[in-house]
Parts: structure tokens; C-alpha cells; sequence
């Protein structure tokens, strides 16, 4: 874990941009690491850093903090704490049969388990987010009383 946060440190502050832009940026890949938009978190960090003019790089760092390996631990507890504040159930019978009411059920069920995964993915990423500004502004702090000139 300390390795892990060594090199989260020194990607971060080797990046040539304000502190609290790049702050900002990981925090934003951080928070949309946390969404389930798989596929397009990168392009929703670039948009969004370009708008804001927040740190590019870092954004994207942050967004790749959950990956193929954290993922399904993630999203599934994501999954329980939205489905548990959004009071969804989500039934596993799955049927054989291609009726209409069993094809709209499939395409509710699969928008009310995205709303699960949206609402928890926004209720841990928020915490997760704001931490990833205070740790990684810190790290610049702590650079910027070692070494004056290093920014």
C-alpha cells in the first residue's frame, strides 16, 4: 500500500502543472473511476478537464484506479450500496421464453441495476474524490517544502 501511494506520489508530482489543477484532475479520475461508465470514463475526463482546465494526465491516472483486476470487487459493492439506497431488487430468474413481457423485464431490470451501480458509484466516489484532492495536494505540499523551485 505505501509503494502504491509512493508511486501514485511521484506520477503526480512529476506532471508540470499547478498543484491544485492536477489535484483537481485526479480527483475528477478518481470520482469517475467510480462510475459505471465503462468505456467512456476517459473521454468523459478529458471533456470534462478541457471545460474546467484541470490536468489532462492526471484525470486520466485517476480514472484507471479501477481497473480489470478491482473492478468486480468494486462495482459489486457499488452495486449493493445503490440498490440498497435506491431500494431496487433485482430478481436473477432468468427465462428461456422471448415474449415481450420477459424482454421488457430484461431492459428494466439491466436500467434499474445501471441506476444501482450510477448511485453507488456516486456515493462512494464523492468520499473517494475528495480524499484523492487533500492526498494528492499534499503530496505538492510536501514537494514544495523540500524543494522551493521544484514547481
Amino acid at each position: 500500500m505505501v509503494q502504491k501511494l509512493a508511486k501514485v506520489k511521484n506520477k503526480l508530482t512529476c506532471l508540470n502543472a499547478e498543484p491544485h489543477q492536477v489535484a483537481m484532475g485526479y480527483a475528477l479520475g478518481v470520482f469517475l473511476a467510480a462510475s459505471p461508465f465503462i468505456g467512456l470514463k476517459v473521454f468523459i475526463a478529458m471533456a470534462l478537464t478541457f471545460i474546467f482546465k484541470w490536468n489532462k494526465v492526471a484525470a486520466i491516472f485517476g480514472v484507471f484506479h479501477i481497473n480489470f483486476l478491482t473492478g468486480p470487487v468494486f462495482y459489486g459493492f457499488s452495486y449493493i450500496v445503490g440498490s440498497s439506497v435506491l431500494g431496487a431488487d433485482v430478481s436473477n430468474d432468468v427465462t428461456l421464453s422471448f415474449t415481450m413481457s420477459s424482454l421488457y423485464q430484461l431492459f428494466t431490470a439491466n436500467s434499474i441495476v445501471f441506476m444501482s451501480l450510477l448511485a453507488g458509484g456516486i456515493i462512494l466516489g464523492l468520499p473517494m474524490a475528495i480524499a484523492a484532492y487533500f492526498v494528492s495536494n499534499s503530496f505538492f505540499q510536501n514537494k514544495k517544502t523540500l524543494n522551493p523551485n521544484a514547481l
